[in-house]
């Protein structure tokens, strides 16, 4: 996994699994020569050096440069067969989705395994990437995905949690857990996120650490060294963001502010 996250869960070795098969420079120039659509990939050594520049923080690459790469990623998935070198690819691709994703949903519904829920959320994953939605999409595709994969995944989590024993789900009766509430909590995040900025009240820097830490799952030791600062300072930094997002939210509709409750509860999505 991203350093200083890797937990030896099944998303954790198969990334490891696929950066050892990816970084054959040769295997990967003989996928290019042989690929319909292949002008952006072109400028790349490695498979490994297509994942490093999608994984890039906002404003390293051009959001239409990162469109431009999964889109041609996906035309040629659609085309290989399964388990072709673009699946792998995909699939290291958004690893720090799948597992955040897995962590929320084993951290929400206690009697999930977290080994079950990993290998089921890989399976929703490889599926979306041959649907017809996926297939036609051209602009923010990363997003998309990652917001149709979570969907599934809850979904799926929140049927399989009502079929345990009422007892094992500890202090959360299943009854009281609304899937559909956890599904628009992230639209009503972006949401606020997108009009934030908007109004200049959130930097394309400060939203790109929150969704990497928050949503991603990156660990604050990664960023730091990514950013070149300490830990502690990215903490302090995002500290800072968070107050001030709270403050916005609270001068909102109260739906905006359940997103940001204060720091001695838990947290919905940051």
């Amino acid at each position: 996994m991203i350093a200083g996250v890797y937990c030896d869960c099944v998303v954790c070795r198969m990334e490891k699994s696929l950066n050892a098969e990816l970084a054959n420079e040769c295997v990967w120039k003989s996928h290019i020569l042989a690929a319909n659509s292949s002008n952006a990939l072109r400028a790349f050594r490695s498979a490994l050096h297509v994942v490093a520049a999608l994984h890039a923080p906002s404003g390293s690459a051009d959001t239409l440069d990162s469109d431009r790469l999964l889109v041609e990623i996906l035309t040629e998935n659609v085309r290989a067969e399964r388990g072709s070198l673009w699946q792998q690819l995909l699939l290291l691709v958004f690893v720090p989705t799948i597992h955040a994703t897995a962590s929320h949903i084993t951290g929400r519904f206690t009697p999930l395994a977290r080994d079950d829920v990993s290998q089921h959320i890989v399976s929703v994953f490889l599926e979306l990437l041959v649907s017809n939605e996926f297939r036609v999409a051209r602009s923010h595709v990363a997003f998309a995905v990652s917001r149709k994969l979570r969907r599934h995944a809850f979904r799926w989590a929140v049927h399989e949690a009502r079929l345990a024993v009422p007892r094992e789900m500890g202090e959360t009766p299943i009854e009281e857990i609304d899937d559909r509430a956890l599904l628009d909590a992230e639209v009503v995040l972006q949401d606020f996120l997108d009009n934030c900025q908007t109004a200049g009240w959130l930097l394309d820097e400060e939203r790109n650490l929150l969704i990497q830490l928050k949503v991603k799952g990156i660990s604050c030791r990664e960023l730091a060294s990514r950013n070149r600062h300490s830990a502690v300072a990215i903490q302090h930094k995002i500290q800072r963001v968070l107050d001030k997002l709270r403050r916005v939210a609270a001068k909102g509709p109260p739906r905006q502010l359940e997103l940001f409750p204060p720091s001695t509860k838990k947290k919905v999505f940051l």
